[in-house]
C-alpha cells in the first residue's frame, strides 16, 4: 500500500510540474522597470535588443530635419553613408523658392518690354525700307521707259549703276537720245533757208560726252563707249552743206569739237584695255586702229579735217605693237 501512494505522490508532483508556469521577467533597472510598467517594452523576453518593427516605427516618426541631422553624425564607413550624402544633394538640385523666381522675373521685366520694342521698331524700320527701295525701283524703270537715264542727276545715276545690266542699258539710252537730237537737228536745219553754224551742231552733240564717260567707267561698258564717240562724230559730219564746208569758222569748230572727243576717246581706250580681260570675243585693236585711219583719210580727202583721233590713235598703235611683241 505504502507503494502506491508513494506512487501516486510522484505522479501529482509531476504533472504539477508539467503544467506552464508564469515566467517572471528578469530584474532590471529602476528605470527599466519603469518603462516597462508603462508599455515601451512589448517583448520582456529580449529587452536588450528592439525588433526591426521597432526601428522601423521610431525611424518614421522621427522629422526629416533631426533624420539628417542624426545620420551627419554617423561615422563613415557605416551602411547608411550612401543615405546620408545623397539626401542633401537631391534637396540643393531643387526648384529655386518661388519669392526669388519672382524677384527675378520682376527685375528683367523691364528689359524684357524694351527689347520687344526695340524688336517692333525694327520690324518698322524694315517694312519701310522695302516700301522705299520699291518706290526707287519702280522710278528707275519710269526713268528707263521714257529714255531719261542720261539725263538723270548724279545721284541716281549712280544708284542706277549698281544693276549689273547698268552698261547695255545705259548704252541703249545714249545712243537712242544721240538719234534723237541728230533728228531734231536735221528738221531744224531743213525748217531754214541757210544752214546752222556748225558750233550749234557741235555743242549740242557734245552734251552726251559726260554719258558716254560714266558709261566707260561701267564693267563691261568701256567697248560700248568707244563705239559710241565714233558715232557721235559720224554725227557731226552729216551736218552741213557745199557752203558751209568751207567756212573758217564751221571748220574751226569741227577741228575744236574733234579735239574733245579725241581726249574722251583716249580715256576709253584705257579703260577699254584695263578691262580687255573681260571682253568676249577679246578685242583686237589693230583691227581699230585701221577703222580710224581709213575713216581719217576720207575726212580729209571730203571735208578737209586734218587731225582724226591722233592721239587716239598713237595710244593704239602702241597697244598693237605690245600685242604683236607679246605673241611673239
Amino acid at each position: 500500500m505504502s507503494f502506491f501512494r508513494r506512487l501516486s505522490r510522484d505522479r501529482s508532483s509531476k504533472g504539477e510540474q508539467d503544467l506552464q508556469m508564469p515566467i517572471r521577467a528578469a530584474p532590471y533597472s529602476d528605470s527599466r522597470d519603469r518603462d516597462s510598467e508603462r508599455g515601451l517594452y512589448k517583448d520582456t523576453q529580449y529587452p536588450s535588443s528592439p525588433t526591426s518593427q521597432d526601428k522601423l516605427q521610431s525611424y518614421r516618426a522621427q522629422p526629416l530635419q533631426d533624420h539628417l541631422y542624426n545620420s551627419s553624425q554617423r561615422p563613415p564607413g557605416t551602411s547608411s553613408d550612401a543615405t546620408t550624402h545623397t539626401a542633401p544633394t537631391n534637396l540643393n538640385m531643387a526648384a529655386a523658392p518661388d519669392p526669388l523666381t519672382k524677384a527675378f522675373n520682376e527685375a528683367i521685366k523691364p528689359y524684357i518690354e524694351q527689347i520687344d520694342l526695340l524688336r517692333n521698331e525694327l520690324d518698322d524700320a524694315t517694312l519701310q525700307v522695302q516700301h522705299l527701295e520699291d518706290e526707287r525701283a519702280d522710278m528707275h524703270a519710269w526713268i528707263d521707259k521714257r529714255g531719261l537715264r542720261a539725263d538723270v542727276p548724279p545721284r541716281i545715276a549712280a544708284a542706277m549703276n549698281t544693276d549689273p545690266s547698268a552698261a547695255s542699258t545705259l548704252n541703249y539710252h545714249i545712243d537712242r537720245k544721240m538719234t534723237v537730237i541728230n533728228g531734231d537737228l536735221h528738221r531744224l536745219q531743213d525748217s531754214l533757208t541757210a544752214h546752222l553754224p556748225t558750233s550749234t551742231f557741235a555743242t549740242t552733240l557734245l552734251t552726251l560726252l559726260p554719258s558716254i564717260e560714266n558709261l566707260a567707267s561701267l564693267p563691261g561698258g568701256a567697248s560700248l563707249a568707244f563705239e559710241l564717240v565714233i558715232k557721235l562724230g559720224g554725227n557731226l559730219n552729216s551736218h552741213g552743206g557745199d557752203d558751209g564746208w568751207n567756212n573758217d569758222a564751221d571748220i574751226q569748230s569741227r577741228a575744236s569739237f574733234y579735239k574733245d572727243l579725241d581726249d574722251c576717246m583716249v580715256d576709253v581706250i584705257r579703260q577699254r584695255l584695263s578691262q580687255a580681260g573681260g571682253e568676249d570675243p577679246p578685242w583686237v585693236v589693230a583691227r581699230d586702229v585701221k577703222r580710224l585711219e581709213k575713216t581719217g583719210n576720207f575726212l580729209r580727202s571730203k571735208i578737209g579735217l586734218q587731225s582724226y583721233f591722233p592721239r587716239s590713235l598713237d595710244v593704239m598703235r602702241y597697244e598693237a605693237k605690245r600685242g604683236d611683241s607679246q605673241q611673239i
